[in-house]
């Protein structure tokens, strides 16, 4: 017995489960991002916050021990000065001095600088001249490892000097300062010259050039300490991180240093007090923060993993239990889709069909119309106007002429969308019926006005899509007259290029056309400023109340008329009212089938072209009335073997011909015959055949069912139009 075959979905790999899951692992990912982000936040600050605590700390130190120094040297300038004073007074006296823990002794010079008077006989070796104020100079003595701060100052033929043993001074003021683990303070001339440092072998050398002898012995890269020097020169105090060597260690290692320093006053010059501290030392505690920081972090991180391996466990079997229920549901959803297909494709294929069957029964009436119109022309042609006959022949004329109208409507539902028919629009025509539509949504209070100057003029478009514009203005200037009293006037005229041009200067008008329908709608209502009225066409703009417009009609109506190559202009004066302005290219006027004058060269040759034979015996009947010679075919070879074997002046070919369309022939043969008038034949004038018209592809055409009359008069109207150019 076989066993059972493992559902798809019981097979499915931990990885595969993992992939569903992808909303609390992302949750999950996110929440790790954010608490990272936030504890990097929290540990820059504080960070920050911690270092510049200890390096004020730092700053604190050395303002308090340039504060002890500063009264230190006070109080021994003013026991020289007493000194002085006594000196000077009595220039044989020997002054006295108590001893203490700093002052050593009080020594007298003569202007060679020997000592002729001691108090203690205390005797040391001088080092350098540290500073020079004010008439006190400060010498810098030592005598073994012991340093003495020297202050003399004249007193007539001789110097006071008071010995001031500095090595202990400086003991007692940085004793019970702690500056990091190996820290210290030093003190500095004006000049970079090491006043007091806790390395004997360093009092009384420059800082850069007395190292570098100091300890020849080692390559020194000092440019980061000069840097700080420079720094501590110009600056009266401030805090400063450089790299240097630390010179109480015998090895001399290369390290990242903090200094804190302070000006300390001496006289008209100064001295620099620095606190020195490895950087280590205060970013320790910063580190250590960090790592409880990070263990902290992580064990949350660590519960976050646990919980999405919980939810991610839980799904997992979820998962499993509602396999089938899934699969099921899947397969039911295909099959639904699988019958909306075929119902869909079914309902395509009958439209389709409709369409191809309502393409054709039109095409073959407009056939069937073209000998009835044509031969009922003919015998009103030649019978009596007051005779039966020719009211007969009226009577059929007329009557094919609403068959023509019936089967316009019957080509238009064999088009995907019947908004896109275009055909050729009588204005006058257009705009009574908008009325019409107006008056019913029109108050009592608003005056509706029609002002026309038409004289027959038609534009290519679609009926329904140019009502809908005119519709839409209408409506909105009724809301923006509102409950008042006000009107509402349409107005149209047949206008030239140029006044388009001037108005909107900024835009290329294009020659194809040279006039144009103004339809203007104005309404005497609220108007609008110029800022609404910048905004009127974007789409979803609106300036009614929230639920009473979508902001989409004037967006549409841009667009509609775009689309039928025209131009929709408005201009509006606040509390006024508003008038918009509606371009749209002239189509050439329709001919009236009414007798004319046919002045025509009876050598004129016509060669005519049409699948239909009862059209083309129609046209030879009815051009043999003018005594014109006109060739018939029914092919496109035979059109194109006729044109090449005989001159013609005129090529009248249907648009639909057998073997391809009318305009793709006529451009076949473009340039080659440069004498000969292309017109075609059409149920319906389309945008291809207006665009090869304006282009010269063909040079004109004219609308089934036809006659001698109509073509002629299409003729003429061509080679009179060529003439001018």
């Amino acid at each position: 017995m076989k066993p059972n075959k493992p559902n798809a979905q019981e097979k499915r790999s931990p990885l595969e489960t993992l992939r569903t899951l992808w909303v609390p692992m992302a949750v999950g990912a996110v929440l790790l991002v954010m608490l990272a982000i936030v504890a990097n936040l929290v540990w820059k600050d504080y960070s920050t916050a911690l270092m510049e605590s200890q390096t004020r700390q730092m700053e604190l130190v050395v303002q308090s021990l340039a504060d002890s120094i500063e009264f230190s040297l006070e109080e021994y300038l003013d026991r020289l000065d007493s000194a002085v004073a006594k000196v000077e007074a009595n220039p044989d006296y020997k002054p006295t001095l108590a001893p203490s823990d700093t002052l050593s002794d009080l020594w007298l010079e003569d202007n060679d600088g020997n000592i002729v008077y001691s108090c203690y006989g205390i005797t040391a070796l001088s080092d350098v001249l540290i500073t020079r104020s004010e008439g006190v100079s400060y010498w810098q003595y030592h005598r073994g490892d012991t340093h003495y701060l020297v202050l003399k100052k004249a007193a007539g033929e001789q110097s006071v000097c008071l010995v001031v043993d500095s090595t202990t001074l400086y003991k007692q003021l940085v004793s019970d300062i702690r500056v990091g683990t190996n820290g210290y303070v030093m003190i500095k001339n004006a000049n970079d010259m090491v006043v007091m440092h806790p390395e004997s072998a360093q009092w009384g050398i420059r800082v850069v050039d007395g190292r570098q002898k100091l300890y020849a012995y080692k390559d020194l890269d000092l440019t980061s300490l000069s840097e700080l020097l420079k720094a501590q020169r110009t600056q009266d105090s401030g805090i400063r991180d450089y790299y240097s060597y630390w010179w109480t260690d015998p090895k001399l290692p290369r390290v990242h240093k903090i200094s804190a320093f302070r000006h300390l006053d001496v006289g008209s010059s100064f001295w620099i007090v620095s606190a020195v501290v490895d950087y280590d030392d205060l970013y320790q505690p910063v580190r250590d923060s960090f790592l409880k920081m990070a263990l902290m972090f992580s064990a949350v991180a660590v519960v976050l993993v646990l919980f999405t391996g919980m939810i991610f466990r839980l799904q997992w079997k979820n998962q499993r239990s509602v396999t089938k229920i899934n699969d099921l549901q899947e397969v039911n959803e295909a099959l639904e889709e699988l019958q909306k297909s075929r119902e869909s494709l079914a309902h395509d294929q009958r439209l389709q069909l409709m369409g191809t069957l309502t393409g054709g029964i039109a095409h073959e009436f407009n056939n069937f119309l073209t000998p009835i119109t044509g031969y009922a022309d003919l015998i009103m042609a030649d019978a009596d106007p007051e005779s039966e006959i020719y009211d007969n022949a009226r009577e059929i004329s007329e009557a094919a002429e609403k068959a023509r109208d019936v089967v316009k409507q019957i080509s238009s539902m064999s088009r995907k969308n019947v908004e896109t028919v275009y055909d050729a629009v009588p204005v006058e025509s257009l705009i009574e019926h908008t009325c019409k539509l107006v008056e019913t949504n029109c108050p009592k209070q608003v005056r509706l006005r029609q002002e026309l100057e038409l004289h027959g003029e038609n534009v290519l478009g679609n009926s329904t899509q140019l009502q809908q514009v005119l519709l839409n203005i209408c409506i909105n200037g009724i809301h923006a007259i509102g409950v008042g009293e006000g009107s509402l006037t349409l107005r149209a005229k047949a206008v030239p290029r140029e006044e388009l041009a001037a108005r909107i200067p900024e835009e290329k008008i294009s020659d194809d056309w040279q006039s144009y329908v103004r339809v203007s709608v104005t309404d005497t209502g609220c108007g609008m400023d110029k800022d609404t009225l910048a905004r009127i066409f974007e789409p979803f703009f609106t300036t009614k109340k929230q639920g009473e417009g979508t902001g989409l009609g004037l967006a549409l109506a841009e667009q509609i008329i775009s689309t039928h190559r025209g131009h929709i202009l408005a201009e509006s004066t606040l509390g006024q009212g508003t008038t918009f302005y509606i371009y749209l290219p002239v189509l050439e006027r329709q001919r009236a089938l009414e007798q004319v004058q046919w002045g025509v060269d009876h050598k004129l040759r016509i060669l005519a072209a049409d699948d239909n034979k009862k059209v083309l015996n129609l046209l030879e009947k009815d051009f043999g009335r003018f005594g014109l010679e006109v060739l018939t075919c029914s092919r496109r070879g035979e059109v194109r073997t006729l044109l090449e074997t005989q001159p013609f002046d005129a090529l009248a070919i249907d648009e639909s011909l057998t073997g391809g369309s009318g305009v793709e022939f006529c451009m076949s043969i473009q340039g080659k015959y440069p004498a000969l008038t292309r017109i075609v034949m059409t149920s319906s004038p389309t945008r291809e055949i207006v665009d090869a018209r304006r282009h010269g592809v063909i040079d004109g055409y004219t609308l089934k069912p036809v006659s001698a009359a109509t073509l002629l008069e299409e003729i003429r109207a061509c080679r009179r139009s060529e003439k001018q150019k």
